[in-house]
């Protein structure tokens, strides 16, 4: 009921502020002729109107809030509430950025236009004098920034009296990395046209950029050089600091904006890289370069930046603290996505020369169209083959290393996913240029003329079935030298761990799970022990004249249904037996009268059988124990949606050569 009430109040309270906090703006924009006197009195009208209803209710219900919390630590530390306050103050930050930066460039515009109105970029800012947009925007600036502090003020005072628990954290997390990639990408943006700019005025060339065309750059970094340096900041403070620097170390989601910042930052660099490398080169073999080298020039520098300092920053934090599984898995995707965007390009732009080549031997001499091609080629394999060597340099190196590191590197998810896409892609490109060549060759044979010569029609699909049969060749390989290494790691512990499988009824149950282990696992350390003579004779039980105690001290997993470590079901010997071991327990749900599990549902033997597998496989690779879960309607659905888009993927590799 309380979580309801939350909803409720800080809903309302959340409409209501924002309600008011726009109407008092409007109404002072109005009262200080902001917009014209012609529009005042309807406008004002309607203002005061929200104003007067507005307030009474947001007072009402914050109050409600405050009450609420001021005698409970829990409705204070509340993870909603927290939302509430972060989510309002972000609500109020963004506009006010908006005025800062509307501010910033109408002063801008003063200095370096000559047209004398406001030079602002907000939607009625068109035609309105200095005055009028100075007072626009200070107006904003003041009511969102006073609701902002306040705001601000009450989550500063939440958290010292109640410090925020996982929840509160990701919640602040989410706003300080939020403005840190807001302003981030706006000074990357306002530095590459600033950086562009300056470019421009050197040289000899007859395209300049005015002095007005510095006034986005500069309000972009007046407003977001700031954002980003104390957003970020705090989040480095946070980090550092040893009261709360332990919970943000082990975040994933730290983890994932830096990636992410890392690999969006690779993309636009490789990019950036190919453009300016494909007009060097179209300008080395005397065609026209489309465009000035100094335009990707300054995206590949100020992205290099940024892309150099949060790959020291990632570097800082693996040095400083043990990597989690969730962080890892994060770095695994950010490793594998940058170095698909660079084998991809390498790719293209291989296939692309060999193919360049290849047309050359039919073509009568060297043309544009060659040039232009060779060009674009060559831009791409430059570009993208220095990303993808240094990322799967470090990938194969922690994927290669002894022990569990390496195990579970050559296990990740991101890894596999990576190898058999490209593996996929390959298998398809291959499929689709071998379909292409035998129809071209047979419409030879047929007598089907051909517009150009055949070589050159057939450039396309050689040249990428030989590049995909090399991936494939190359991808193939570390897979099945990994799943040696697998296989033989896998083995290596299965024979060192010793499972103990206990029945309490007529051996069938113990019997099944001993042979489909045996059958899936071969070379594990398999011990039946039947609790009745029945069980014994059903599981093959060998003789032991130990006692259950003693057999059970020395394993290392014990199987068997959740009665054996219950007194009234087993009996207090196998019980206490079973709990004095210092193995692990795989405790199954089997049915039993008088007694229900919550939350799960019934199995089948075959569904119980796979779960044991699951769970033992689990073990041995040292992951945390998990069940199977069936499809759910929307994977199913998912899934067919996955099948028809690469359907379509096929398709298309199959009608690329054709053009």
């Amino acid at each position: 009921m309380s979580s309801v009430r939350r909803w409720y109040i800080f809903l309302v309270a959340t409409i209501s502020l924002q309600a008011v906090a726009w109407a008092v703006i409007a109404l002072l924009r109005n009262l200080l002729g902001v917009w014209g006197a012609e529009r005042a009195t309807t406008a004002i009208a309607f203002q005061v109107a929200v104003i007067v209803i507005g307030m009474p209710i947001f007072v009402i219900h914050w109050l409600w809030a405050q009450r609420l919390a001021d005698g409970d630590d829990e409705e204070r530390g509340a993870p909603l509430r927290r939302f509430y306050l972060y989510g309002n103050m972000a609500l109020l930050l963004v506009p006010w950025l908006g005025s800062a930066y509307d501010l910033c460039r109408g002063l801008l515009g003063m200095l370096l236009a000559s047209s004398g109105d406001w030079y602002g970029g907000g939607y009625f800012d068109s035609g309105r004098s200095v005055g009028q947009g100075l007072l626009g925007e200070l107006t904003a600036l003041l009511v969102l920034g006073l609701l902002w502090f306040y705001q601000r003020q009450m989550a500063t005072a939440d958290a010292v009296v109640v410090p925020p628990d996982d929840s509160g954290a990701l919640i602040r997390r989410l706003y300080l990395f939020g403005f840190s990639l807001g302003g981030l990408l706006m000074t990357s943006q306002a530095a590459i046209e600033l950086l562009r700019w300056v470019l421009f005025q050197l040289g000899d060339t007859t395209t300049m950029l005015g002095d007005r065309a510095l006034i986005n750059p500069i309000t972009g970094l007046l407003i977001g050089l700031p954002l980003w340096v104390l957003a970020w900041g705090l989040a480095q403070a946070l980090f550092h600091n040893p009261a709360s620097g332990e919970r943000e170390r082990t975040s994933a989601l730290r983890t994932f904006y830096l990636h992410a910042v890392v690999f969006g930052s690779a993309f636009a660099a490789v990019s950036g890289a190919t453009l300016l490398l494909n007009g060097l080169l179209r300008q080395g073999l005397g065609l026209d370069p489309q465009g000035d080298f100094r335009g990707p020039l300054s995206v590949v520098l100020i992205t290099a930046v940024a892309w150099a300092y949060h790959s020291l920053t990632l570097r800082a934090d693996t040095a400083r603290i043990h990597e989690v599984a969730r962080q890892a898995e994060v770095r695994q995707l950010a490793w594998y996505l940058v170095g698909s965007i660079g084998l991809a390009a390498a790719l293209i732009g291989l296939g692309g020369i060999i193919s360049t080549l290849i047309r050359t031997l039919a073509a009568a001499n060297f043309g544009n169209d060659l040039r232009e091609q060779l060009a674009w080629s060559i831009a791409a394999l430059a570009a993208g083959l220095p990303v993808w060597a240094l990322i799967w340099r470090r990938a194969q190196g922690a994927a290669t290393a002894e022990g569990p590191a390496g195990d579970v590197e050559r296990g990740a998810l991101a890894r596999r996913i990576y190898l058999y896409g490209f593996l996929f892609v390959a298998t398809l490109t291959i499929l689709s240029g071998l379909v292409y060549i035998v129809f071209q060759l047979l419409r030879t044979l047929l007598g089907d003329p051909l517009s150009g010569s055949l070589l050159a029609n057939l450039a396309h699909a050689i040249a990428f079935s030989l590049i995909a049969a090399g991936v494939l060749a190359y991808h193939g390989s570390i897979l099945r030298d990994e799943g040696r290494r697998r296989q033989a790691a896998v083995a290596e512990r299965a024979a060192a761990l010793r499972v103990a499988v206990l029945d309490l009824t007529d051996g069938s149950f113990g019997r099944a799970v001993v042979e489909r282990l045996r059958r899936e696992l071969p070379g594990l350390a398999l011990h039946p022990i039947g609790l009745n003579p029945t069980a014994v004779t059903a599981m093959g039980t060998p003789g032991d004249p130990r006692s259950l105690s003693a057999q059970l001290a020395e394993t290392d997993l014990i199987v068997g249904a959740w009665q054996i470590a219950v007194p009234q079901t087993a009996g207090a010997e196998v019980a206490q037996a079973v709990g004095a071991s210092p193995a692990r327990k795989l405790l199954l749900p089997s049915p039993a009268e008088g007694w229900a599990w919550i939350g799960v549902e019934p199995w089948s033997d075959e569904a119980v059988s796979d779960q044991i597998v699951h769970a033992v496989r689990q073990v041995l690779d040292g992951e945390s124990i998990g069940p199977i879960r069936p499809m759910t309607p929307l994977a199913i659905v998912g899934t067919a949606i996955g099948v028809i888009l690469l359907l379509i993927i096929l398709m298309i590799l199959a009608t690329a050569f054709v053009v």
